[in-house]
């Protein structure tokens, strides 16, 4: 009976000393906090994308990054041309910086003689696979901290000067990362391994993304683009403006993309405010002014589907605002259609 009393008295102890204490008087633990993966393009960025328009930037929105390189720039580009990146990519490697530059292909005949003025200053220089319809991406990475996308190419007298485009300067660790992982395969010749990013890739992603921006408006979307023939993205704006959207769209001058002469017809017939001016080349839309895309990428099927192209998504207010502005500026001046 005593060895069953200790028992008994251990067990209470036990329990007594081991329970729980009452559920109010529990600490409290967080629950962890869920990272974002940077696999949609809506993921926010820890810098948000500075967004600026030409031909009212100049070439500064270019070069003053180019100027800051120490060790590394890696650049592709649709169309090289005379001015001050020209000189910067020169200078730098001459001045033992690793450049790279891939030039399209199918542009040998514009192309070609940059090409030589790269190589004889000490940059490596490749033709892009031909497995791309048109290498049309305009982007460069400087010393793998930051990198500068564009709607135009790289010609001070024409593309920077005269042509409305926008250039987005983008330092979020995870975009430059897919960045360098996009260059260095094309580079390589290899497909890149991208599964999980934010950026807009042709063929990649680019029409699935695209579309979304546009199949998520629902009050306004405004499109500026040098050109509108894709009819997937047609149908989507379609469908937007039926579901009662204000759709504004300006194109470049029919004359000059013949794509736009029936999309200004498509348009019109929905009821889609049409309107013109010179030098449009630019490729954006902006949703309820709050998700935008900006990227090398036309509304054409061979840019989405068959070409190298690379733009962003952006949700950042600071990102979007100057191509808000610039469209309502570009709007009062065009031609209606």
């Amino acid at each position: 009976m005593k060895r069953l009393a200790l028992i008994l008295a251990f067990a209470a102890c036990a329990t007594s000393d081991d329970s729980p204490p009452p559920i109010d008087e529990q600490p409290i633990v967080d629950a962890p906090v869920e990272q974002p993966d940077f696999c949609n393009a809506t993921d926010p960025r820890t810098v948000p994308v500075t967004v600026v328009a030409t031909p009212e930037a100049g070439e500064t929105p270019y070069t003053s990054v180019l100027a800051r390189a120490q060790t590394s720039i890696d650049l592709q580009v649709y169309l090289m041309g005379y001015g001050g990146i020209l000189d910067h990519l020169k200078d730098k490697a001459r001045a033992g910086v690793r450049v790279r530059v891939m030039l399209d292909g199918s542009k040998r005949d514009t192309n070609q003689k940059y090409f030589d003025i790269l190589v004889a200053a000490g940059a490596q220089v490749k033709w892009s696979d031909p497995k791309f319809s048109y290498f049309h991406a305009k982007f460069f990475i400087v010393d793998g901290k930051t990198a500068v996308m564009s709607t135009g190419n790289y010609s001070k007298s024409f593309s920077i000067d005269r042509e409305r485009n926008f250039v987005a300067t983008d330092s979020d660790p995870a975009d430059i990362a897919d960045l360098v992982t996009l260059f260095e395969a094309d580079w390589a010749g290899t497909t890149p391994a991208i599964t999980c990013t934010r950026m807009v890739i042709s063929p990649v992603n680019a029409r699935e993304r695209i579309l979304a921006v546009i199949n998520g408006a629902q009050e306004t979307l405004d499109i500026e683009s040098m050109q509108f023939a894709d009819w997937g993205v047609r149908n989507a704006v379609k469908a937007r403006a039926l579901a009662g959207v204000d759709v504004r769209v300006m194109l470049a001058d029919p004359s000059w993309i013949d794509a736009n002469a029936y999309a200004v017809t498509f348009l019109k017939e929905l009821g889609v405010p049409v309107k013109w001016m010179p030098h449009m080349h630019t490729k954006m839309l902006v949703a309820d002014g709050k998700v935008a895309y900006v990227g090398s990428e036309n509304f054409s099927q061979t840019s989405l589907d068959k070409n190298r192209e690379v733009g962003v998504i952006l949700v950042e207010e600071s990102s979007i605002a100057p191509m808000v502005e610039t469209f309502d500026k570009d709007w009062l001046i065009g031609t209606s259609l």
